[in-house]
């Protein structure tokens, strides 16, 4: 299969690329401009920024949900179709969202953005390896890392700045760029699949049982699910926590989160290549390094809303981007090496651990914050992060028995 994805023109790869990588960085770009439209929202819906965060677990839960089943379903009716009907979806939520009067119509156009989302956003991860040599798999999965976590960050400084036109512009963006995405998946030509003979609804949750049964996929899921309650927990709670604090103003937390997401960028296309040529390893250990030390350093300023921390304050928050680009990008590239001949149900467990977790930061992180403020809420993601180390250390050392296993079958 890869063979004959080679040899199709360049500009056939090249193009349908590039909007792979420009729709994985359309996701966390619409889930993450919610960090820097608190105070906006807030006034125009005439609601605190505390009521803004339910914006957060209205995206992503249907999100998580849906790419438990998406990326099963697009390894049985092919990826092209489920990106189709996804963009659609998600195409009609942008224009809800740039509609919306109030709190309740914004949630609404969040839950169908998520459910459309997610019949994108694992089948982008299948899809990148279905046109990908086995050998240049890390170095691709390093520029989808690169991608999402650059939506990260850019996501708030975009929206930062598009807020001085109207809010609303943003998702008017969004709508454009969505429409173009689903003008070329239309018209272009699908890329061959491997498709199982029998298809149904009893294929799909054959599939996903298959793969839940196994110890690697569950550590896999789990580390995941805890990396969300790490560096996606840090941009979430002291985007909140400064403006609820009225000490800085979005265009100053745009740069900052700006800076975070183009360094987590850089550090995901390095640890494509770290994966490539050296080892998983060294990026898993280094990002976790990175997370510590960003941790350390928030917990040492206590009070972020001291203008005098700022310096600080920015250091350890770039400090976490820096760590979420090594470790996003590593336990992705592990949904594409682990089950081959399952990429997208892998991808789809992967994804939705990932933001299911990202859907509960508000909640499960909200007792820590009223009962110690942000320090507390660091406090908490210093044991995550610990625990999150603990599972990659069990990932890894099962994962490398199961990809060696993998080649032996291959040659």
């Amino acid at each position: 299969m890869n063979q004959n994805i080679q040899e199709q023109p360049n500009s056939y790869s090249k193009w349908l690329e590039f909007a792979i990588f420009l729709l994985f960085l359309l996701g966390p770009l619409t889930g993450n401009i919610i960090n820097v439209l608190f105070s906006v929202l807030s006034t125009d819906f005439q609601v605190t920024p505390g009521n803004i965060l339910i914006a957060i677990p209205a995206f992503m839960f249907p999100f998580a949900i849906t790419q438990l089943f998406s990326g099963a379903i697009s390894d049985i009716k092919g990826r092209i179709p489920v990106l189709i009907v996804g963009l659609v979806l998600f195409g009609i939520a942008m224009l809800t969202a740039a509609l919306s009067f109030n709190l309740e119509m914004y949630i609404v156009a969040n839950i169908i953005g998520g459910v459309g989302f997610g019949f994108i956003n694992p089948v982008l991860i299948a899809l990148m390896a279905d046109i990908t040599t086995p050998s240049n798999i890390p170095k691709k999965m390093g520029y989808l890392g690169a991608s999402a976590n650059l939506g990260v960050g850019i996501g708030p400084l975009i929206a930062s700045q598009m807020i001085l036109i109207s809010w609303q512009s943003i998702y008017v963006l969004f709508i454009i760029i969505t429409c173009f995405c689903l003008i070329y998946f239309i018209t272009v030509k699908r890329p061959p699949q491997k498709i199982p003979e029998e298809s149904g609804i009893h294929i799909v949750f054959s599939q996903l049982s298959i793969e839940w049964r196994r110890i690697a996929v569950i550590l896999m899921i789990l580390s995941a699910f805890l990396l969300a309650h790490t560096y996606i927990a840090i941009n979430i709670w002291t985007s909140k926590t400064l403006a609820e604090a009225h000490v800085l103003n979005e265009t100053l937390i745009g740069i900052i989160l700006g800076l975070a997401g183009f360094g987590a960028a850089i550090t995901g296309l390095i640890t494509g290549y770290l994966i490539k040529y050296k080892s998983v390893k060294v990026p898993l250990f280094t990002g976790s390094l990175i997370l510590l030390c960003s941790l350390t350093i928030l917990l040492i300023i206590g009070d972020i809303s001291n203008p005098e921390a700022f310096t600080f304050l920015a250091i350890g928050w770039i400090l976490a981007g820096f760590s979420g680009g090594m470790l996003f990008t590593s336990i992705t590239y592990y949904s594409q090496v682990l089950s081959p001949e399952r990429r997208g149900v892998l991808a789809g467990l992967l994804t939705a651990g990932y933001f299911t977790g990202i859907a509960l930061v508000p909640t499960t992180l909200a007792p820590f914050s009223n009962a110690f403020g942000i320090t507390g809420i660091y406090s908490a993601i210093l044991i995550s992060s610990v625990i999150f180390i603990i599972v990659t250390i069990l990932l890894y050392n099962l994962a490398k028995i199961i990809i060696s296993e993998n080649q032996k079958a291959l040659h």
